[in-house]
């Protein structure tokens, strides 16, 4: 656009700044929309802005930002946001459906787009292409098109579609646009004839024939990176913005000219031009970008945080160490992505013998919970492109059979406790690591969870040094200096820090004003929400006396009260910092909504949807009975979920709050009342955060860190353009304090080693004060004094044993030992922290060699240390659980009947006895005030598959349980953690013991414990994801014969068609187990599919239930055989159906199909041919004739694939 030197860009700077659309007037605008949104209680405010003026103002402004290149936009979007902002206010202070509030949404949501923030653009282009069919039709949804409104409504809803990154329809309406155009001119040209159309109509419907053509090139640019379409589709939008101008017809021509700058952008950040910079560009990642168009979930842009983690050297060849800092649903998920695929992709000339099992991608995760939403999520997207992913759930414990699945793995998730146990006792298994991307990097903080991080990345850093570690976080201020200690010689130059976030984010602080009495306001201030965004909410809530008090005084009883406020917008997390808080503030929820006679959330009267409401009824009705099968009937969740809100933390059964999670993820509930176990990287659709209280218990607030990141859940990309987070404080003070602490995010902790602070806690109580650095000569470090320390040294010395070699740990030099251990001390986080603090490391290494030299003194035999480190135990629950394997081997000594499976409950309950005598679960039991005996037949009852229910009423007493959920937190903390945990150590050390690995239900005890099951049957089925403890065993009583093995079992599975799946299982486990024989796909075969040329085998599944033996006997060898895509199979929509001649023969097998589906799902697939290989006729004649086809893998196809 013209600038005339510099008039346009000028007027509109000054019309944004202190003119017509000033930020004061601006504010007012947002502040009234805001109060309207949530219905604010007392009179609206005195506002005095004109939202004529305002508009005028803003159309000077955004020309004056359209006058800037795209690329000085890209780099620096400037006031774009604010601009794009103020109309979408603009628009809501009109009617649905009136003309000009539709045209405002169109502006707002281009603005957004040019401003880089495409969800945004989606969210209000969603509600626009809505009005847009409602103002254009007339009645039962049909539009009314003559000749003259035709075009105007396609353009409109080219637009939409456009800015929805809808690819299908905006590849139809371009196809129809060329299908029509002709019928529509000649239709115009009789319209002309007789008076009712001129020239501007005529000017029109030539710009919808350019922006049809361009609607089609930008699908190629989608579909299949054409970036000479994408730049054809700029010039035909220009053309048709240019006819327009000419023919004055300024509303289309605002769209076209609109269009064109938001399709200039999207060709410019394509995801098929960025992506092109990684090395390892190639088929892999093309197939990648058209996976995620198949799955549904296609990539159009690049974001401005993920083309900052591309400029940091995200996919550069080096592939160095990494750390990114940014905000929650910034992009971190497909920057995730591409750090995988880059690790895993052959570099270019390679060979795809790349993709041998010997390659590994690790993402670790701090939660059990998170490991399976990322799970399902990697694997909806990587296993189209043949990259298998599976995750390992659990902690400490070592199941064997469990590991079995890595054989089967590219990508595996896992929690750091899970990762440091496998490379304890798999060795072999780092040489597999190409990457380590560990997410809620944070979590290396002091603790000894972050001690054991720390000391993991240390050792992969040490034993596999062309591992690439990327670490993720969105609260990372000192993510710089991560960055130097992963790799000094980048300088900083591998930390991203990134603030950009794809929805606004709203920032301000609740309180009462004025004096306290009845009928006193609360407000809302907005004054930290950024440049540009200040605003003031007021009147927010009105309190009465009630008897003799305020109401709403308590924390819990105001975020209710907002809550019902801003439960208008979108769906509400209450953030409590304790579950007892938590609790409250749901029970106050419940409260408030009996006050107001409205005891569910979302039925208002006024919501003419009764269809919608039925619907989420209905589905109440299904959470609360399915909840009541967990917990029992008469527990508050069941009542509650009814009303639309509930309470969600660590004690809740984690079965109930994977219930309680999906159906907030789905908008049943409206309103949770949370803790953090919710702000650990758990992806839910928030609008609003209210946090009504700081304090743990006395004394103690929640860090600055703990803030920001459950602040960073509200504003839901794609959905909202905005997320709001509100403080709750008492009085004016309170509210100024929170603010200089929580809203400054410079505040925000750095990430401090454990290491680091154990070396400083033992130094100043040596010496009383910080050391000084003369006094670091000659300090001699004493053992901890506390608790917390204590554990810290502990796991600091099981880790130092694991990485010393034992040659140095046997040594009877001393300073061989502290020079080894400083060397080693020397690599950690906290060597690179205390360095740059010039703190001395030989005290700490002094202090950790005497501590190594005593354990090797303690337990000088070799093998019997070495089984101790792999236990991961402490030593002394080390020594614990090896006196019990001692007394378990003398005992099947004097009694090898025990090993019999009749004798199994014996053997059971002598191995549950043996491991209440270990330290750790002494210490657990100790901390929860239970007896080893009453622990022991928990578990027991646990492993029987008893119902939590049951088991809550039998030992409520014994246990000291108020309610289900606190034995259920115990249950998960003493049995499936710390006994899962010690029976599998006690197991591998009654191995080395006995030279003799265990068998049967031994062999799997840790897994029972773990997932509470009885049959080894069950727990390969809870394995690979069903954890679910009666559908896990409900499975198990389906499978045929006795005592079968993990292959056994995944072969059993593979083998159901999918109907047999679905008769034995919900559809949601149907789904789990159909993904767990997918991943089992040779490798050698997906090499092929993913080239796009070979010939590959596979087998010819579901005979029997297609009916199909007879017709196959009568084929011959090399038979032509069809293969056809079944995509209305509900159970696998990759499914490929075998056909001959018109006959459905059966499918092609499970572990085949998902990689192949996406080629013949391809929009220029390649040839592929199927031939039988079987000699069935030859088959018949076995004893079973006929019934021989039907049998496992029993009919084998030859697939080749022809490039196309």
């Amino acid at each position: 656009m013209r600038d005339y030197n510099g008039t346009v860009h000028r007027l509109g700077d000054e019309a944004l700044a202190e003119g017509e659309a000033g930020p004061l007037l601006r504010a007012q605008l947002r502040s009234h929309v805001l109060g309207e949104q949530i219905s604010i209680e007392g009179a609206a405010a005195a506002y005095t802005y004109d939202p004529d003026n305002l508009r005028r103002g803003l159309t000077l402004a955004r020309l004056g930002q359209l006058t800037r290149t795209p690329r000085e936009r890209r780099a620096d979007p400037g006031p774009l946001t604010e601009i794009a902002e103020a109309y979408a206010d603009l628009a809501d202070r009109r009617p649905a459906g009136d003309p000009q509030r539709i045209e405002l949404l169109a502006i707002a949501a281009m603005m957004w787009s040019l401003a880089g923030y495409q969800a945004n653009s989606t969210a209000l282009a969603d509600v626009f292409v809505r009005e847009v069919r409602t103002y254009f039709s007339l009645g039962e949804g049909q539009v009314n098109e003559t000749p003259s409104t035709a075009a105007p409504y396609r353009i409109a809803a080219l637009t939409g579609a456009v800015l929805q990154r809808n690819i299908d329809e905006v590849a139809r309406l371009g196809a129809q646009a060329r299908d029509e155009l002709t019928a529509l001119g000649r239709r115009l040209v009789g319209e002309a004839v007789e008076g009712r159309a001129d020239h501007a109509d005529a000017a029109v419907l030539a710009a919808y024939g350019l922006a049809g053509r361009a609607a089609r090139s930008l699908t190629a640019l989608w579909r299949s990176g054409d970036r000479t379409a994408g730049q054809a589709a700029v010039a035909d939008l220009r053309k048709a913005a240019s006819v327009l101008l000419d023919a004055s017809v300024a509303d289309t021509w605002t769209l076209i000219d609109s269009l064109a700058h938001v399709v200039d952008d999207i060709v410019a950040t394509s995801p098929w031009l960025l992506l092109r910079r990684a090395a390892t560009w190639g088929r892999l990642w093309e197939r990648y970008l058209k996976a995620l168009i198949v799955a549904g979930h296609p990539m159009t842009q690049v974001w401005p945080s993920q083309r900052k983690a591309l400029e940091a050297g995200l996919v550069d060849a080096r592939a160095a160490n990494l750390a990114v800092t940014m905000p929650t649903s910034a992009g971190k998920t497909h920057i995730a992505e591409w750090a995988i695929l880059h690790a895993l992709a052959p570099r270019p000339g390679a060979d795809f013998g790349w993709l041998a099992p010997a390659r590994l991608a690790v993402y670790v995760v701090p939660t059990r919970a998170l490991a399976a939403q990322v799970e399902q999520h990697l694997s909806n997207t990587f296993e189209l492109v043949g990259l298998r992913v599976s995750s390992l759930f659990g902690g400490t414990e070592h199941v064997r059979y469990e590991t079995q699945l890595l054989d089967f793995t590219d990508v595996l998730v896992v929690t750091s406790e899970k990762l440091d146990l496998l490379l304890r006792n798999m060795p072999e298994l780092a040489a597999r690591l190409a990457l380590v991307l560990v997410d809620e990097a944070h979590q290396l903080d002091r603790s000894e969870r972050g001690l054991r991080l720390e000391m993991l990345l240390t050792r992969v850093r040490r034993n596999t040094p062309d591992a690439r570690i990327l670490l993720l976080s969105a609260v990372l201020p000192n993510g710089d200096d991560l960055a130097r200690w992963l790799d000094a010689t980048a300088n900083g130059a591998n930390s991203a820090s990134i603030n950009w976030s794809p929805s606004q984010l709203r920032t301000g602080i609740f309180t009462w004003t004025g004096r306290e009495h009845d009928g006193q306001y609360g407000a809302i201030d907005y004054g930290n929400s950024g440049p540009g965004d200040v605003f003031f909410l007021p009147r927010v809530l009105t309190r009465h006396l009630k008897r003799t008090r305020l109401f709403p005084t308590a924390p819990k009883d105001v975020a209710a009260a907002l809550a019902l406020h801003f439960d208008r917008l979108g769906p509400v997390l209450i953030s409590s910092p304790t579950p007892i808080k938590a609790r409250a503030a749901a029970r106050a929820l419940g409260t408030a909504l009996k006050d107001q006679n409205a005891p569910q959330l979302g039925m208002q009267a006024d919501n003419d949807d009764n269809d919608a409401q039925t619907r989420v009824l209905v589905r109440r009705l299904a959470l609360s009975a399915e909840i009541a099968r967990h917990i029992g009937g008469a527990h508050e969740l069941t009542s509650m979920v009814l009303g639309g809100y509930a309470y969600h933390h660590g004690t809740v059964p984690q079965a109930v709050r994977h219930c309680i999670e999906r159906a907030y993820r789905d908008g049943t509930l409206r309103v949770l009342c949370a803790t953090s176990t919710l702000s650990q990287g758990m992806n839910l659709p928030v609008k609003t955060v209210l946090i009504p209280d700081i304090w743990r218990n006395q004394g103690v607030s929640i860090p600055v860190r703990e803030f920001w990141n459950t602040a960073g859940r509200a504003g839901r990309a794609f959905h909202e353009t905005e997320g709001h987070v509100v403080l709750i404080a008492k009085d004016a003070q309170t509210a100024g304090r929170l603010r200089r602490r929580y809203l400054d995010r410079s505040n925000i902790e750095p990430v401090i080693s454990t290491l680091a602070a154990l070396y400083s806690h033992l130094a100043r109580a040596r010496l009383g004060h910080s050391p000084q650095t003369e006094e670091f000569t000659g300090l001699e470090l004493g053992d901890p004094d506390d608790d917390e320390t204590s554990r810290w040294a502990d796991s600091l010395d099981i880790q130092l044993l694991t990485l010393l070699a034992e040659e140095v740990v046997d040594t009877p030099d001393q300073d061989s030992l502290e020079q080894a251990a400083q060397a080693l001390l020397g690599e950690t986080l906290g060597g690179h922290q205390l360095g740059a603090h010039q703190w001395a490391l030989q005290p700490l290494a002094r202090f950790s060699a005497r501590r190594v030299a005593a354990i090797a003194q303690r337990i000088p035999d070799r093998p019997a240390r070495a089984g101790i480190i792999r236990t991961g135990l402490s030593i002394q629950g080390g020594l614990d659980a090896l006196a019990a394997a001692e007394q378990i081997a003398a005992t099947l000594t004097e009694r090898p009947d025990l090993l019999a499976p009749e004798h199994w409950p014996e053997l059971q309950s002598l191995v549950l006895a043996a491991a209440t005598t270990v330290h750790e679960l002494r210490r657990t039991t100790d901390e929860k005030s239970i007896h080893a005996t009453v622990a022991a037949q928990l578990a027991a009852d646990w492993i029987g598959a008893s119902p939590l229910t049951d088991l809550h009423r039998e030992y409520q007493l014994v246990l000291g349980a108020k309610d289900i959920t606190d034995t259920t937190s115990l249950i998960d903390k003493v049995i499936t953690h710390d006994l899962a945990w010690v029976v599998s150590a006690i197991l591998q050390l009654l191995e080395l013991l006995r030279s003799t690995p265990a068998e049967g239900a031994l062999a799997v005890l840790p897994a029972m414990i773990k997932y509470g099951v009885g049959t080894p049957t069950a727990c390969y089925a809870a394995s690979i994801g069903i954890h679910d403890r009666a559908a896990a065993t409900d499975i198990a009583d389906h499978y045929p014969e006795p005592e079968p093995t993990f292959t056994a079992f995944l072969d059993w599975i593979s083998q159901l068609s999918a109907d047999d799946i679905r008769a034995i299982t919900t559809p949601d486990i149907a789904a789990l187990l159909i993904r767990s024989t997918e991943r089992r796909s040779p490798k050698a075969a997906q090499t092929l599919i993913l080239r796009g040329s070979g010939t590959f085998t596979s087998h010819l599944r579901g005979v029997r239930h297609a009916r199909s033996a007879h017709h196959l006997a009568h084929l011959p060898p090399r038979t032509a055989l069809d293969l056809v895509r079944d995509r209305s199979n509900a159970a696998d929509p990759n499914a490929i159906r075998v056909v001959h001649q018109g006959r459905h023969l059966g499918w092609i097998a499970r572990e085949m199909a998902r990689p192949l589906a996406i080629v013949l799902d391809d929009t220029r697939p390649a040839a592929v041919t199927a031939h039988l290989m079987t000699d069935t006729a030859a088959l018949t004649q076995s004893p079973g004739g006929t019934e021989q086809l039907a049998a496992r893998d029993a009919i084998q196809l030859r697939i080749t694939l022809i490039p196309a």
